[in-house]
């Protein structure tokens, strides 16, 4: 009897550390997975890519009207068109998520001037802006559906100007030129995902030669 109860132990015993080793692999197994799944339900992160396409107000010639006129002068200019990509590069810090892309930007505008003899002169730029452009997401602000985020911008913007008089005195006399400035800029913006692709994002910014404030669709990949 006492052999057997010695064998039973011998056999038991093992057995349960096997159960128990076998209870904590299947416990850091699902733990891992719903880290995984959490990690794939955030709306950005390592690897996760962002384009956007928007429109807004940047900083340009008369600051930022999109039209002025009186006393025979007259200013008109476009939105400024926006066209980014974000690439979620490192999840090294810890609760961050650090990205990097690149933002272009342009603008097209137009300021003219009659006086009572319907004489005067017209003036017409493009500006161009392309820009490196890094992004900051603390993970507290990064959810399924939506995701906070602050971002720094650096780059040139090009312009090109023209200027013609329409008056007989300066013999219709045309005059042009081309430029280019840096961009230093930063920005905080949000994301509003109503599918798991396809979202809305709004951005409010502050520097020189930097966009003011835009606002578009995202697509995420």
């Amino acid at each position: 009897m006492l052999i057997f109860e010695l064998t039973c132990l011998t056999i038991v015993k093992p057995l349960r550390n096997n159960l128990s080793s076998m209870k904590r692999l299947s416990l850091l197994a699902f733990a891992l997975f719903a880290g995984m799944q959490l990690a794939n339900a955030q709306s950005m992160g390592k690897g996760k890519n962002v384009l956007y396409l928007g429109a807004g107000i940047g900083s340009g010639y008369a600051g930022s009207d999109i039209s002025a006129t009186g006393y025979g002068y007259a200013y008109r200019r476009t939105p400024d068109f926006q066209l980014g990509f974000e690439h979620g590069i490192s999840e090294a810090i810890p609760q961050s998520i650090i990205g990097l892309g690149a933002h272009l930007a342009t603008t097209f505008a137009s300021n003219t001037y009659r006086d009572s003899q319907g004489q005067g002169w017209d003036k017409h730029w493009t500006d161009f802006s392309v820009a490196a452009k890094g992004f900051y997401h603390h993970k507290f602000l990064v959810k399924d559906r939506w995701d906070v985020y602050g971002s720094v911008s650096l780059g040139i913007k090009f312009r090109s100007y023209s200027f013609t008089y329409t008056d007989a005195y300066y013999s219709n006399a045309r005059d042009s030129y081309s430029s280019a400035s840096p961009i230093v800029g930063i920005g905080i913006g949000g994301r509003y995902y109503v599918t798991k692709a396809f979202g809305f994002y709004a951005e409010l910014g502050e520097g020189y030669n930097a966009e003011y404030a835009q606002i578009g669709f995202a697509f995420k990949f």
